[in-house]
């Protein structure tokens, strides 16, 4: 049977499914005692980003909070700076355009965003998390922490744009449970068939945000990420230098050099070997 949608009120522009506008206002009174995390995810080109518009869009329609493009983030350190001294925010968090650049960076924007959703509970943020796929996002975020999950099915032709399956913490908990074992991602069965388009126009977010500014956002988070991680390297080669030349002298084992250091024995046996020719070349 085919879902109707309604007219909303003239705040919303949209039409919204009878059944996603109820998850959302369930999500709604959530908010009132705590922060809500919303996952999304799907290939790339599926539609997260106009899908994240349309949630966040509705919280703005629905409580009065600024929806507006600075909320929207690549960086994970400039969004907990605005976060953290804020409350009441509509956060977009995308990784689907970056996290393949750098696994370093992927790392520790996970324990970051894991810090901050342990902690920032009382600031009653809303966060919709765009990622390719749910098994990329760190478990215990998408176990513990996540309150909903929307992944947008472009179908097997790859022309269903638009189309979403909608996940709630017990689906979630299921689908990681599949995964877990199987390796396999069961979003239909997990959603219990709940699913649909989220509106008549999928094509949202140019409607009510400035899309050449998005991706100016976007392409200056993609060019900062090379940048972050020689600075990163910079600042502990640094750190070395100042340990180096602090060495209680004299040092004749590796295990005490790995100690005064502070790294592991085993990284220690990795540099051994960078100094070490090759028994076969002599190089």
């Amino acid at each position: 049977m085919k879902m109707k949608s309604k007219e909303f009120p003239k705040e919303f522009p949209f039409r919204i499914d009878l059944k996603l506008e109820h998850k959302l206002e369930r999500l709604e009174e959530t908010l009132k005692k705590r922060d809500v995390w919303i996952l999304v995810d799907g290939e790339e080109g599926s539609g997260k980003t106009n899908m994240a518009s349309f949630l966040l869009y509705w919280f703005h329609c629905m409580t009065g909070r600024e929806f507006i493009l600075e909320r929207f983030y690549f960086d994970t350190d400039e969004m907990f700076e605005w976060v953290k001294n804020h409350s009441n925010g509509l956060i977009n968090w995308d990784e689907a355009c970056l996290g393949g650049l750098s696994a370093e960076w992927w790392k520790q924007s996970q324990i970051n965003l894991l810090k901050f959703a342990m902690t920032g509970r009382i600031l009653h943020h809303v966060f919709v998390l765009c990622i390719p796929r749910f098994d990329k996002l760190k478990i215990d975020l998408r176990k513990d922490r996540i309150h909903a999950m929307i992944h947008m099915d472009l179908g097997k032709r790859g022309n269903k744009y638009g189309h979403y399956y909608y996940l709630t913490k017990r689906g979630i908990r299921k689908l990681n449970d599949i995964w877990a074992k199987k390796k396999v991602r069961a979003y239909n069965s997990c959603a219990r068939k709940y699913g649909g388009f989220f509106g008549d126009s999928p094509f949202v977010f140019p409607k009510i945000l400035d899309e050449p500014e998005y991706n100016k956002k976007k392409m200056k988070a993609i060019s900062n990420i090379g940048v972050k991680k020689l600075d990163k390297y910079k600042e502990e080669t640094h750190k070395l230098k100042i340990k180096i030349r602090n060495l209680k002298l004299p040092i004749t084992t590796q295990k005490e050099l790995a100690r005064q250091l502070e790294i592991s024995p085993r990284k220690m046996r990795d540099w051994g070997l960078l100094a070490t020719p090759d028994m076969k070349t002599g190089l």
